[in-house]
């Protein structure tokens, strides 16, 4: 199991790695084209950039709670 999160862990920054790459490039591109393709592109990927690490926590949030993980145990009392 601590090779499978080691390898979540590494595709995941390799996704936030690559979507900041991506995102200069097609800043860079577009300050220097005006292409109208190139600004969707800048702002979707800028969009993405935010995006994916959100929905990447609100997973491992869920999968956190499903599991039991991170829940305050009731205490028991004894009458």
């Amino acid at each position: 199991m601590d090779k499978v999160k080691r390898v979540l862990a590494l595709v995941t920054v390799g996704i936030i790695v690559l979507c900041i790459i991506l995102t200069l490039i097609f800043a860079i591109i577009y300050m220097n084209t005006n292409d109208e393709f190139f600004k969707n592109a800048w702002m979707a990927s800028a969009f993405c950039m935010f995006l994916i690490p959100i929905f990447i926590w609100v997973m491992f949030w869920i999968y956190r709670l499903l599991r039991g993980r991170g829940v305050k145990k009731e205490e028991k009392t004894e009458e």
